[in-house]
């Protein structure tokens, strides 16, 4: 009997032990429970540029953007003459006025000003588009004063043209394709408008007048 009641003591205390492990066991676990927190950051941006920061404008000189007039500079000073051209940056810069008066072939006038970029981005020169006289269906117009042979003012119409210079590019007509024509921020280019009646050019026998369409430069941000 004796030796029975310690073969049960001894396999009680192996039931409490073995108890004893299997809550040390489930306390490890729910000691190393692990717990976790999200944190999200959702944020955006709008970017509207002021277009008001794109800015090319003519000026009389280039040193400082400068509003005014242009003299033209005739090729006979005798018998050539030119009226005074005006800069104006109010709304599109235009500069107007440039009228030459010949009296043969072989005349110009020619009339010096700058583009200035007075904006914040870097502008390129992407065409220069020669526009039709308002209400007709040409870039310009020959009209004989009564008493002038029309057929003589038509050849001799020919022979007068208009060429525009920017920086070292030179366009008698529209260029819709141009690229690398950089004007960069604060930079000056010079602008040159030649009105010639070319030395091979037909007489005509009397007066006549002649209209050009306006000339436009137009500058992007991109080139």
């Amino acid at each position: 009997k004796k030796g029975g009641e310690y073969v049960e003591k001894d396999r009680g205390t192996k039931v409490v032990a073995i108890l004893a492990l299997l809550i040390a066991v489930a306390g490890l676990s729910v000691g190393f429970a692990a717990f976790s927190s999200k944190l999200t950051i959702s944020s955006s941006a709008n970017v509207k540029p002021n277009s008001e920061d794109f800015d090319v404008n003519f000026s009389t000189v280039n040193t400082s953007e400068t509003e005014g007039t242009v003299s033209g500079v005739v090729s006979h000073e005798t018998i050539v003459t030119a009226n005074d051209a005006t800069i104006s940056n109010t709304g599109d810069p235009t500069i107007t006025g440039l009228k030459a008066n010949f009296t043969a072939p072989g005349q110009s006038v020619t009339y010096s000003f700058y583009a200035h970029n007075a904006g914040e981005y870097p502008a390129y020169l992407k065409s220069v588009v020669y526009e039709n006289v308002t209400g007709e269906a040409s870039t310009k117009i020959c009209t004989a004063a009564e008493g002038t042979d029309p057929a003589k003012v038509t050849e001799a119409c020919k022979a007068i043209s208009v060429t525009v210079t920017v920086g070292s590019n030179q366009f008698t007509g529209s260029q819709t394709s141009i690229t690398s024509h950089l004007l960069d921020i604060d930079e000056y280019e010079p602008v040159v408008v030649k009105i010639e009646y070319a030395a091979d050019g037909a007489r005509a026998d009397g007066d006549f007048s002649v209209a050009f369409g306006d000339i436009a430069l137009n500058y992007i941000s991109i080139d």
